[in-house]
């Protein structure tokens, strides 16, 4: 077997280049999926920076 001493070695050999393909062709299939932000996402922030200034310029 091409002079490998055991199995365990010649398929982790083949593993290697088949898991790169493998996330590769993920990757591309995924690329842009998940960026889009919701409209009341920054509303929410918002809403949390005013009441974190409220309470700040409460502080003695």
């Amino acid at each position: 077997m091409l002079g490998f001493t055991d199995i365990i070695i010649f398929i982790g050999y083949i593993l290697t280049p088949v898991s790169t393909l493998f996330c590769i062709f993920y990757g591309l299939l995924n690329w842009n999926k998940g960026i889009e932000e919701k409209d009341g996402d920054y509303r929410e922030e918002i809403r949390w920076e005013k009441e974190e200034m409220e309470l700040i310029e409460k502080l003695p």
